[in-house]
Order: C-alpha cells, then structure tokens, then sequence
C-alpha cells in the first residue's frame, strides 16, 4: 500500500500508467505557461489531466502537481507552482505559501513573493 491507503499500482485511485501520463500532461501543461510567461488555474490544470477526474484544488491534484514540482523545480532552480494560480485570486493557494513559509522564506508581502518566484519561472523557461 502507498500512503494514500491505495495499492502499489496505483496513485490515488489511479493506476499507475494513467497516473504517470497525466503527470506528463500537467507537466506540459504547467511548462506550455512558462513559456509563454502565463499562468494556469487550478481548473485549468485539472482539466489538463481530465482523464483522472481530479477536481481543481484536490488533494489528488495538488499530489500530481507536487510530483511534478519535484522532478522539474531541481533542473533550474525555480518554483514551476508559482504559476498554478487561484480563478479568483489569480494567485497560488494558500499551500503554496504555507510550504514557501516552512521552506524559511518571508511571505509577509505574499504577492511581492509569488510575482518575484514567476517571474524567475518565466525568465528561465520564456528566454
């Protein structure tokens, strides 16, 4: 069993192919804003990975997308999650903040912080 209380062949109610193609999805879905220096709603994003049935801001969703953060953040040194924002807020959730906090970082001003972090996302992935 994984820790999500599902079988080792599977993510979060999804077999494990399927869980890894979506991630790839999410992943160019994410990267095709980095681009073009632009964001991308948590319902955008779910609807990249629709085959999942992941609902904008699910545990599930948020599971893929800190998947993706992990294999793709390290490869430049940015934060590839600055850019999955809020419809309302145009902004990331609060867990984006909450790990930016634990990770040592001021959030105080919270959108001086995000803009600074996509904009170091768009500089490295929109030339």
């Amino acid at each position: 069993m994984t820790g999500t209380g599902t079988p080792k062949n599977t993510r979060w109610g999804i077999p494990l192919q399927q869980w890894e193609a979506a991630r790839a999805s999410a992943r160019e879905a994410v990267l095709e804003r980095a681009r073009t220096a632009r964001t991308i709603t948590y319902a955008e994003l779910a609807s990249a990975v629709s085959e999942t049935g992941f609902r904008p801001r699910s545990w599930a969703l948020m599971a893929l997308l800190s998947e993706v953060c992990d294999l793709e953040d390290p490869v430049h040194g940015v934060w590839i999650a600055s850019l999955v924002v809020r419809k309302d807020t145009g902004m990331p959730g609060e867990g984006y903040f909450a790990y930016a906090e634990r990770e040592g970082f001021d959030t105080s001003d919270r959108e001086a912080f995000w803009l600074e972090h996509a904009q170091r996302v768009w500089n490295v992935y929109s030339g």
